[in-house]
């Protein structure tokens, strides 16, 4: 009997042995599979300069932080420029050849294939909190939200006050005008310097550009109330009459009003800002935010002039209307491994945090958090630009805005240059992206 009693606890012991054995192993592979190692890439554009001229060092003191918090985690950057960085990352989607975090510049076709990584779970109740809510609303498509924030920026006139008091022209009051004051303002604005003679300067009420990516001049276009599409996004409706009414006044700063250089509709972003900016033949002139730094610094080294910042001016709508994509973050390309995927959104976290975005202040633009304050306390420009973040109307999260846009782009340009009415303009765009939404 007692042989039975031994040999029965013997096999216990086999079988409890066996089964810490079979848990320790299954918590061995589970620690490893939470411990990955390797490498996480990431694309991103130039950003704020340190005293060496390097405008990736504060993304390279991050991940250099972030990698000696976890051990075997590498992260390879990969240097983007403005002029061609957003179409680098679209075509590295279309090739299936991309990295595993990118700046928010995907198209959101993309977004419906699934390349793009839904972040809504890596969120807290206090990060809705913290982050503004057209932050958030500029990342959200199909009820989900597809990147961490950074930064808002939004346009606003700059206006070139040594023009102004040349020609004895107060500039709008509390940076408020209406359409008819603008207008007025810019007649006045445009004349001819010095004698007449074949070396007169000519100076310009106004002037801009229009090319795909930039929306400077989109907030006449919806002045009037009009908008580029519904809330559903399944049909354009900038050809309504408020719509019409919009492109009206913009082709009409150019064909009727001539106080626009010749040249207005057919300058790139670079050639427009060198005659504000440079040559200074231009008194009003919209730009992001970051513009203002970039004129005080000018003005403290001897070669700017002093400026102001105003309004759009207010139309039908009855407050300013600013078409922007102003919000700047970072997505999270498609996983295939979880565990990767929580360490590239902990670096995401870590780097949009509010501590990180006390760092804007370098870069001319908002924090996305409101835990980060005001970064701009003493600087009344930007003071009267962050007073503007709420007339913002993002530029619509439409999947097939890639090719929505240039389309848009082109009739708009016609209807500036006097090529085509805006009704027609507007008319024929809506006619074009209805094959497209079809």
């Amino acid at each position: 009997m007692s042989k039975k009693i031994l040999v029965i606890v013997c096999i216990a012991f086999i079988l409890l042995g066996t089964s810490c054995s079979l848990l320790n192993r299954e918590k061995n592979e589970l620690t490893r599979e939470d411990e990955w190692q390797g490498i996480i890439t990431i694309w991103d554009f130039p950003r704020w300069a340190d005293e060496k001229g390097n405008k990736f060092y504060w993304l390279q003191q991050n991940i250099e932080e972030f990698e000696r918090e976890n051990p075997g985690v590498f992260i390879e950057l990969r240097r983007l420029d403005w002029e061609n960085g957003a179409f680098e990352v679209n075509s590295a989607l279309l090739s299936n050849t991309y990295p595993d975090i990118v700046p928010n510049v995907v198209d959101y076709e993309h977004v419906l294939k699934g390349h793009v990584e839904p972040i809504d779970k890596f969120l807290t109740k206090e990060d809705y909190k913290d982050f503004y809510q057209i932050s958030l609303d500029s990342v959200t498509f199909d009820g989900h939200i597809w990147g961490f924030p950074m930064f808002i920026t939004t346009y606003a006139m700059f206006i070139n006050l040594d023009i102004f008091n040349e020609r004895d022209i107060e500039p709008p009051e509390a940076g408020i005008w209406t359409w008819d004051e603008f207008v007025d303002k810019l007649v006045k604005l445009t004349y001819k310097m010095g004698s007449n003679d074949t070396n007169e300067l000519e100076i310009y009420g106004f002037h801009t550009f229009i090319k795909e990516g930039y929306y400077e001049p989109w907030g006449f276009l919806t002045s009037d109330g009009g908008t580029i599409f519904n809330d559903d996004l399944t049909e354009f409706t900038l050809c309504s009459p408020e719509g019409i009414s919009g492109l009206t006044k913009l082709a009409d700063i150019n064909r009727k009003y001539k106080v626009t250089p010749p040249e207005f509709g057919d300058d790139d972003p670079y050639e427009a800002w060198s005659k504000f900016a440079e040559k200074q033949k231009v008194a009003v002139f919209p730009a992001g935010s970051w513009a203002v730094k970039v004129l005080n610094d000018k003005k403290k080294n001897g070669e700017g002039f002093n400026f102001d910042v105003a309004g759009y001016p207010i139309g039908d709508l009855g407050t300013q209307s600013i078409v922007c994509s102003g919000v700047g973050g970072y997505m999270i390309l498609k996983q295939d491994n979880d565990v990767k995927k929580k360490l590239c959104a902990d670096f995401l976290k870590k780097i949009t945090s509010a501590e990180e975005q006390m760092e804007l202040e370098h870069y001319g633009v908002f924090p996305s958090r409101k835990s980060a304050g005001n970064l701009y306390i003493d600087n009344p420009h930007m003071t009267k630009i962050n007073e503007m973040l709420g007339f913002m109307m993002p530029i619509p999260n439409h999947p097939l805005w890639d090719k929505i846009e240039p389309l848009l782009q082109s009739e708009i340009k016609d209807a500036v240059k006097g090529e085509k009415t805006p009704f027609d303009a507007l008319n024929d765009a809506k006619r074009e992206i209805e094959l497209l939404l079809d």
